[in-house]
C-alpha cells in the first residue's frame, strides 16, 4: 500500500509467481500490466519478480478500514473478519507467502525414509502469525501447530491432521480461478499417498 507525496494511492503487489499475479489481476477486473522488476546486481541470480501496481484510492481506504496498513510486513496483526472468509484470507496469505512440504525424509530414529507433509505459513510479524494461530485454534480447524523464527522471519508450521483440515478450509467448493494450481496439486498428492497408506 502506498500513498505518494502528490496524495495519489496506490495498491502494489510483488512476487516470483507470475501466475498469483495474473490471477489478481483478473479477479479485480484489472488491465494493468506486469513490469519486471529491476534486479539487485547483488542478486542476479534470484528469480524474476514482477510487480502489479493498481491507482486507486478507494481500494486503499477499504483495506485501511479493514485492518491493512501500508509497511506493514513487520508490524500485521491478524484482522477481525467473519468466520466464513478465514478460509478465502488464509489461502490469499497461503499463495503469497505459505507452502507446502511434501516429500520423504530420512528418519534418524526409525532408520528409514518417511514421508513429511507440512504446511507453512511465513510473515516477519510475530504477532500477525500468533493471531492466525489462535484465529485457528479457536474455531477447531486446527489442534496443533508451532511457531518458530527463520531468518529474521517467522514460519507458523502444521502437520499432517491439521495440514489435512487447512487443506479442506483453503479448497473446499471453491473455483480453480482464485487459487495456485502448482501448491493445490501438492495437497493432491499428500493426500493420495498418505490416505493410501492410512
Amino acid at each position: 500500500m502506498i500513498r505518494n507525496n502528490r496524495g495519489a494511492h496506490f495498491i502494489a503487489f510483488y512476487s516470483n509467481d507470475k501466475e498469483l499475479l495474473e490471477k489478481i489481476r483478473n479477479l479485480l477486473g484489472s488491465n494493468h500490466k506486469l513490469a519486471p522488476k529491476k534486479r539487485n546486481k547483488f542478486y542476479k541470480n534470484r528469480k524474476q519478480s514482477y510487480q502489479l501496481q493498481i491507482g486507486s484510492k478507494e481500494i486503499f481506504n477499504d483495506l485501511i478500514n479493514l485492518g491493512m496498513t501500508p509497511n506493514k510486513s513487520l508490524i500485521l496483526e491478524m484482522p477481525n473478519m467473519p468466520e466464513e472468509l478465514l478460509g478465502h484470507f488464509l489461502r490469499g496469505h497461503f499463495d503469497g507467502d505459505g507452502c507446502v512440504y511434501f516429500r520423504k525424509n530420512w528418519a534418524k530414529d526409525r532408520n528409514k525414509l518417511r514421508w513429511v507433509f507440512q504446511v507453512r505459513f511465513t510473515s516477519g510479524s510475530k504477532q500477525f502469525l500468533e493471531g492466525l494461530h489462535s484465529s485457528l485454534k479457536s474455531i477447531k480447524i486446527c489442534k496443533g501447530g508451532y511457531l518458530y523464527e527463520k531468518n529474521r522471519a517467522y514460519e507458523l508450521i502444521f502437520s499432517h491432521n491439521d495440514g489435512f483440515a487447512l487443506f479442506r478450509l483453503m479448497y473446499d467448493n471453491i473455483s480453480s480461478d482464485i487459487y495456485l494450481e502448482r501448491k493445490y496439486k501438492i495437497f493432491q498428492k499428500a493426500s493420495l499417498v498418505l490416505n493410501m497408506r492410512a
